[in-house]
């Protein structure tokens, strides 16, 4: 799977670049639908990923100018994050990278099988779903590296 995963994502990463982003699609397609309401904490929360991963993000989007730190209005500790025009504008060409991206590696696959294989990627992802909050994911991390 990490194979699989290595090289769905470098393949949408290739067909990306063009438009200036490379890497955390499925995020900014999540923010965009959710701008002005979370804040980093809360992506943290939403994206199952650890703190210090998701503040790479946040800062890799706000460089691309993708998005911005608003000041919270009610604590001055909290930034709201709201994505720019330039992000917006980004989601048609993500989507339609995907579809490319699946388009090319599913090539040899009949309907039937397609079919199948996204029931069964369902699946994992109510399996995943399912697994206990982000601490869950971060101990998995450090098993791999030991």
């Amino acid at each position: 799977m990490a194979l699989i995963s290595e090289v769905y994502l470098s393949t949408l990463s290739s067909i990306m670049k063009p438009y200036g982003i490379e890497r955390y699609f499925y995020p900014l397609l999540f923010l965009c639908e959710n701008s002005g309401k979370l804040t980093q904490k809360d992506l943290v929360v939403a994206l199952r990923r650890d703190k210090v991963s998701v503040m790479r993000m946040v800062n890799y989007f706000c460089e691309k100018e993708l998005l911005k730190r608003i000041e919270h209005n009610e604590d001055k500790r909290c930034q709201i994050l709201e994505v720019t025009d330039k992000a917006i504008q980004l989601i048609p060409q993500i989507k339609t990278a995907v579809d490319q991206t699946n388009n090319l590696l599913l090539k040899n696959f009949s309907e039937e099988e397609k079919n199948q294989f996204m029931l069964g990627m369902e699946k994992l992802l109510s399996t995943i779903e399912t697994l206990p909050e982000p601490d869950y994911i971060v101990k998995a991390v450090r098993r791999k590296n030991k």
